[in-house]
């Protein structure tokens, strides 16, 4: 290996790039699979958003002179009537707060000296039965339900220490401590949350949920979302059910149903950039790993054909095809060995300038190490695959046909 050290310096450049390379792509999915399977704090299954359509004038059903009144309380019949049906667990009226929204509505809060900002969600107390957030001593639904109809806010339990971990927990600061940012008096705050993640792919969690603000009759007509709950045994064909009956049991005043859309669907459309970019990088690592092994089978098929003749010479002194290949593929691996250190400190490098995906923030040696190990293990199945076969080949040729020439 010293002796042919001017080719072995080019094959571990070649592994340096090719490990930089991959170590990217393995972060980006690595994080984005683990984020994937973490708690969200919320659960979409069986939910369902109903649009509702405001008649107007030129509808032949259209009625005029509904005052704000008038039209809140036909917007709390049609509640009532979803309530009332046996497959309906729960029912909601929101604005900007329902999951996959994409509303980025912040809110500031703070205690003593310390203040930060957090996602601003306003929502009829039965949000969290729909959605099924959770205390984070356990606290149910319907609990946290009677804690926003007697006005209180409910903030996720890491509102203040998502950006600085010094501050404490909500459920850590004493009564009459909280304050709006933007007002001196305090808050009544109730059961700290469990924190409740902005959507499938990003860790921001930060949370503040109202429901005092849904009281008036123009707050109900500003809030567009109504969100809905079936129970898990009775979620068969409910689209089509309660489109049979929009024109019906859902048209009241001027308000008629007018679609019924499945969180499942919502989910979906939400993240198909990030599920299309999630499947290119899987098909590049792909195709990165096949031309891998395609250059390392041409370059050691050349290098196994070029030392025909020592393999030959080795046999007739009675080495084993075994011991062989095994020296062949283990200059291989000490090669991708010496390569895999600077490559890391490649990767660490741009880890620290944040090149790479966030998980648990930017430079985590742990997250480093994991998917260097993972890149390594790959290369390292590569080089065995690209060696394996032209040393097969080369040990199937009989030693006095390789050394006729000597």
């Amino acid at each position: 290996m010293l002796n042919e050290w001017r080719s072995n310096v080019w094959i571990v450049i070649e592994f340096i790039i090719v490990s930089v390379v991959l170590w990217y792509i393995s972060d980006y999915l690595f994080a984005t699979y683990s984020m994937a399977n973490r708690p969200k704090g919320f659960d979409s299954e069986h939910c369902y958003l109903l649009t509702l359509h405001d008649l107007t004038s030129q509808s032949p059903k259209f009625i005029e002179n509904r005052t704000i009144e008038q039209k809140a309380e036909d917007l709390r019949e049609i509640m009532e009537r979803l309530r009332r049906r046996p497959e309906i667990e729960a029912v909601s009226l929101s604005i900007n707060s329902y999951p996959y929204n994409g509303s980025d509505s912040e809110i500031s809060f703070g205690y003593d000296s310390i203040r930060n900002s957090g996602l601003h969600r306003v929502a009829t107390a039965d949000f969290v039965k729909v959605f099924r957030y959770e205390g984070i001593n356990g606290e149910t639904p319907e609990q946290l339900a009677k804690e926003l109809e007697e006005g209180k806010i409910l903030l996720s339990d890491n509102f203040f220490t998502y950006s600085n971990a010094k501050a404490l927990r909500v459920s850590e600061i004493g009564p009459d401590r909280i304050y709006l940012d933007n007002d001196t008096s305090f808050i009544q705050t109730g059961t700290p949350l469990k924190p409740v993640r902005y959507d499938d792919f990003h860790k921001w969690s930060v949370f503040a949920l109202f429901s005092r603000e849904t009281e008036s009759p123009q707050a109900m007509l500003w809030m567009s979302e109504l969100c809905i709950r079936v129970r898990p045994d009775m979620d068969k064909d409910i689209i089509q059910t309660l489109m049979k009956e929009a024109q019906t049991q859902f048209h009241v005043g001027n308000f008629v149903l007018n679609d019924v859309e499945s969180f499942d669907s919502i989910r979906q459309q939400y993240h198909q950039g990030d599920y299309d970019r999630r499947r290119n990088y899987l098909v590049g690592m792909g195709f990165m790993m096949l031309n891998i092994f395609l250059g390392l089978l041409g370059t050691f098929w050349f290098r196994t054909q070029q030392r025909v003749q020592e393999v030959a010479l080795r046999k007739v002194n009675g080495a084993t095809d075994r011991s062989v290949s095994g020296r062949l593929v283990s200059e291989g691996l000490i090669l991708l060995a010496a390569a895999t250190p600077i490559a890391v400190c490649i990767d660490a490098i741009l880890a620290k300038y944040e090149f790479n995906e966030w998980l648990d923030g930017y430079l985590v040696w742990s997250h480093l190490a994991v998917n260097a190990a993972i890149t390594f293990v790959l290369m390292a199945l590569m080089v065995v695959a690209g060696i394996l076969f032209p040393a097969w080949r080369a040990m199937k040729i009989q030693p006095a046909e390789a050394l006729k020439d000597e």
